[in-house]
């Protein structure tokens, strides 16, 4: 319910064209990415159990697969929500990986590599399970050493003449001795939007955190990284947010927190959001691929509530691709969006008919059948039915009007003589113009009624003025009045000599049980008593070619 209430408060606030408008006006930003190249290995197995002679599992091979992880992932997902992304990465001297890296890169990612030495092209290879996408073990080829002054020289150098020339940078830190502290400095020097992410992981745990940042304009970091950075295992989260905008003075920055969404802090407001999926293939990359579109989110200066809404979306949609397989793109943020919204009205429609199948659960059949009888008694004795009704209402009672009259009439020797007053609009604004609106139902009565006529008064609330004058002035002249009602009945379902009532406090699902349900159902009981064998589904020839049977 939480999670239905929050995408429905989103939903009434931003709709889906908006969003659309939000996420294009991105199209011109030009992207700096900085960061580890990491190529991420997938080898499929399917475990078979312990091997007889060695205390070890033993499985089968099945297939490998290699994504474009790390910084190039990040990189590739900003690609298709922009025209223009530069890349700045480490290759290293020792199976470099370069043609793998240049393949697996968006079109308009323009790469531009560093050598370190002595060191391979970062690997991550992941041994997993085919029968749950259960990951068994890793392995890592890394030199995760800092770089040498040299090469970090040579990196200085380039950013200097470059920064300027991209509106935001975004740095992937993957803690694997790249991003220096020079280098950090020299971003926040010279970035005039810097977004950060900074990564705490087996490799480099203890030594890198996002307090090694003095002002970044963006950060993300999950829910167990920020404990490490505050040195807090036990507060709740909105206590850790406020910490570290205490300790550290950040501004802007958010917190992935699983299956329970994000928390965004934004000066000093601090917006939650929940999960907005169930099912989860593969967490890795997700959030690389939610703090790269979050940060061109933040840079464009998207609404603090809409941001993590969006970023739960990236996460939902990453959660669910295997590792770095594929990139998010524009396309698969309207698609989730839609889903999203859709999934929220289909709940609305459930709840909607849900209460409407609840409301004629709990109608009195017994006033059903006495209405039947009521409306046949007037029938055979030939006595006039009066029906009516305010807004909706008058819809009903003229719509109830022509099933009596041609509906269930037609073929019959003898017809229903019924009349609606409220389709007498030269009447109703007379008087209503000259007398009282209140009047309108009780001076056509007037002109009209006779002793045992038949009169019904329809009225969702049971209180319209003119729908009670109309029903006491039939009770003092003797005739049968019959109350259709919603709500508690109201005023009518007192003086009427019998009242239908939808025992709901909801105007349309009242309106629903009155104008179709219960006058259908009325129709065809009334047809059924008299024998009519034109309506109902006795009388599909009226929608065939050959039209309905004509009657001498």
């Amino acid at each position: 319910m939480e999670k239905e209430k929050y995408i429905k408060k989103i939903k009434e606030k931003y709709t889906f064209s908006q969003i659309q408008n939000i996420i294009n006006s991105m199209k011109n930003l030009k992207v700096m990415v900085i960061g580890d190249t990491i190529i991420d290995e997938y080898c499929f197995v399917n475990p078979k159990g312990r091997a007889m002679k060695d205390p070890m599992l033993s499985v089968d091979f099945i297939k490998d697969d290699s994504y474009a992880g790390g910084i190039l992932a990040i990189a590739n997902h900003i690609s298709d929500f922009v025209e223009e992304v530069k890349l700045i990465t480490l290759l290293g001297d020792d199976y470099d990986k370069k043609e793998f890296v240049q393949e697996h890169l968006h079109k308009n990612v323009n790469p531009e590599f560093f050598v370190k030495e002595n060191s391979p092209t970062i690997r991550k290879r992941r041994y997993v399970s085919t029968v749950r996408n259960e990951k068994l073990f890793k392995i890592e080829y890394i030199n995760d050493q800092p770089i040498k002054e040299q090469l970090e020289s040579q990196i200085l150098d380039y950013l200097d003449q470059n920064l300027s020339k991209y509106d935001l940078v975004v740095v992937g830190d993957f803690g694997h001795g790249f991003i220096s502290s020079k280098i950090l400095s020299k971003l926040e020097e010279k970035a005039k939007f810097l977004s950060v992410n900074v990564q705490t992981n087996s490799a480099n745990l203890g030594f890198n955190y996002i307090t090694k940042c003095k002002s970044p304009s963006f950060a993300t970091m999950d829910g167990l990284e920020i404990q490490y950075a505050v040195g807090d295992r036990y507060s709740d989260y909105i206590n850790l947010l406020n910490k570290l905008h205490e300790t550290k003075g950040f501004d802007r920055f958010l917190v992935t927190l699983g299956k329970q969404g994000v928390a965004y802090y934004d000066q000093g407001h601090i917006i939650t959001s929940p999960g907005v999926v169930t099912s989860t293939k593969d967490v890795v990359g997700a959030g690389d691929a939610l703090f790269a579109i979050t940060s061109l989110l933040v840079y464009i200066k998207t609404d603090r509530e809409l941001v993590p809404f969006l970023a739960n979306c990236v996460g939902g949609i990453a959660v669910n691709i295997m590792g770095n397989k594929r990139s998010v793109t524009k396309q698969n943020v309207f698609d989730f969006v839609q889903d999203v919204y859709k999934e929220v009205e289909e709940s609305d429609i459930n709840d909607y008919f849900n209460s409407v199948n609840s409301t004629l659960k709990n109608l009195n059949k017994q006033d059903i059948s006495n209405f039947v009888n009521l409306l046949l008694d007037a029938y055979h004795n030939e006595r006039n039915i009066y029906v009516f009704g305010n807004g909706g209402s008058a819809a009903t009672a003229s719509h109830f009007c022509g099933d009596l009259v041609k509906g269930v009439s037609y073929g019959l020797d003898k017809r229903f003589r019924a009349i609606c007053l409220s389709d007498n609009i030269p009447s109703i604004m007379a008087i209503a113009n000259d007398i009282s609106y209140d009047d309108i139902f009780i001076e056509q009565l007037k002109n009209f009624l006779n002793n045992e006529d038949l009169v019904i008064g329809i009225s969702g609330s049971g209180n319209s003025i003119n729908v009670v004058k109309a029903l006491e002035y039939a009770n003092g002249k003797n005739a049968k009045t019959v109350a259709i009602c919603g709500y508690k009945g109201g005023k009518i379902k007192e003086i009427a000599d019998l009242s239908i009532h939808a025992e709901v406090d909801d105007m349309e699902i009242s309106e629903d049980i009155h104008n179709l349900v219960m006058i259908h159902t009325v129709k065809r009981l009334l047809s059924n008593q008299l024998n009519n064998g034109y309506s109902g589904d006795k009388y599909e020839k009226r929608v065939t070619k050959e039209g309905p049977t004509k009657i001498n």
